[in-house]
């Protein structure tokens, strides 16, 4: 898995495709697919090299907003093209979108090659604002292991506060009030109803409450009819990337 997976990381980099990884992988195990953020302008390039290439691809919708799944070689790439939160990415930023490499660590993990404190924002938050209970992630014990004892220092950073003002605005106060109950119980016990009323917070500081249902069921009608399930090519995606993904 560590060199199919270095495989397509040495892609993107030798191509000079800009992006950014939201979550550290642990190659020894398993992996479904890769989180990663790559805008529209990156993505169209990673397209115009892919069709000149020999790898086995092929594109699917997705079941969210903002997003699509490439697939090299069949190796997922779960593509966001902005900085999306919600379960369907219902909320999204268009900006500040950061970009880096990835390294390894531990010879077991790989990690996006960027200050702690940029990857302690975006996991937090995909954690807590992406998953319906954070504890059944698949990086949940990762990241216990690297942030239970620094979770003080980390929230007062400027990116986190920086970003905790963007999705909560006049409610960030009371959503690092949250977090911090969180990580006071060492994170022990997170469950469904931890998330949802984080999830709840940012729906309602951005009010999005029609938009989250109306996505909520819109996906739901995508997934049911076999739109995201079925299997296009990259000319077909490039004819239509401007109006449809």
């Amino acid at each position: 898995m560590r060199d199919r997976l270095l495989n397509i990381f040495n892609y993107l980099d030798d191509n000079s495709i800009k992006y950014f990884l939201l979550r550290p992988i642990d190659f020894t195990k398993k992996v479904d697919d890769i989180d990663l953020v790559i805008t529209r302008t990156e993505f169209s390039h990673l397209l115009n090299v892919l069709i000149k290439d020999s790898k086995k691809t092929h594109i699917k919708y997705s079941n969210a907003r903002e997003s699509i799944q490439l697939f090299i070689d069949n190796i997922l790439l779960d593509i966001k093209f902005n900085m999306c939160f919600l379960p369907r990415k219902s909320l999204f930023f268009t900006k500040n979108i950061p970009s880096c490499n990835t390294i390894i660590k531990e010879d077991r993990y790989f990690f996006p090659n960027i200050d702690d404190e940029v990857l302690f924002t975006f996991w937090t938050y995909h954690l807590l604002l992406d998953k319906a209970n954070s504890s059944l992630s698949s990086t949940y014990l990762i990241y216990l292991d690297n942030y239970s004892n620094r979770w003080k220092k980390m929230i007062e950073s400027k990116n986190f506060i920086k970003w905790t003002k963007l999705i909560f605005k006049d409610n960030s106060i009371k959503a690092i009030d949250l977090i911090s109950s969180y990580f006071t119980n060492n994170l022990t016990g997170l469950n469904y109803s931890d998330n949802k009323k984080i999830q709840s917070l940012a729906i309602k500081s951005n009010k999005l409450i029609l938009n989250f249902y109306f996505d909520k069921y819109y996906f739901k009608f995508l997934r049911l009819s076999g739109m995201i399930e079925k299997k296009r090519t990259i000319k077909e995606i490039q004819n239509k990337i401007n109006y449809e993904v």
